[in-house]
């Protein structure tokens, strides 16, 4: 049978037990099994931890409200070296993504403004982060 739900399942909302806040209803059941392990990926959860994707997506979108850089109509890509991505936006803002297994270095110049993972002290970019920077 084709469909989704061999790749889907109810996102993990609140608690400690399945079906974690899926659904306020007492007989409401997930179509589809939820692991006990999935307490640490609820939002609940996610919330109290400053380094969770949810994090980072809600900072990034603070960004984008406050920096003109995010909306604006420019994007030009810039070289990079292989398996990385480097591109431009607006006014000053640059996005890199490092792919690879190896740091690579950031651009001269430029500030970061948020980070998918801690960023080394020494200019580098590690293996699989992404940066947004900003030229100063």
């Amino acid at each position: 049978m084709r469909g989704r739900d061999g790749c889907r399942v109810p996102l993990p909302w609140t608690g400690d037990t399945p079906p974690f806040g899926f659904s306020t209803s007492v007989s409401a059941t997930p179509w589809l099994p939820q692991s006990a392990d999935w307490k640490s990926y609820t939002a609940e959860a996610n919330q109290a931890d400053r380094t969770s994707m949810l994090q980072l997506y809600r900072s990034a979108l603070r960004l984008r409200r406050t920096h003109p850089g995010l909306t604006g109509e420019d994007f030009r890509w810039l070289d990079s070296p292989a398996s990385t991505l480097l591109f431009e936006r607006g006014n000053g803002l640059l996005c890199a993504v490092n792919l690879t297994d190896q740091s690579i270095p950031l651009p001269d110049a430029c500030s970061p403004l948020l980070a998918s993972g801690p960023l080394s002290k020494d200019g580098m970019l590690p293996p699989d982060t992404a940066v947004l920077l900003h030229r100063d």
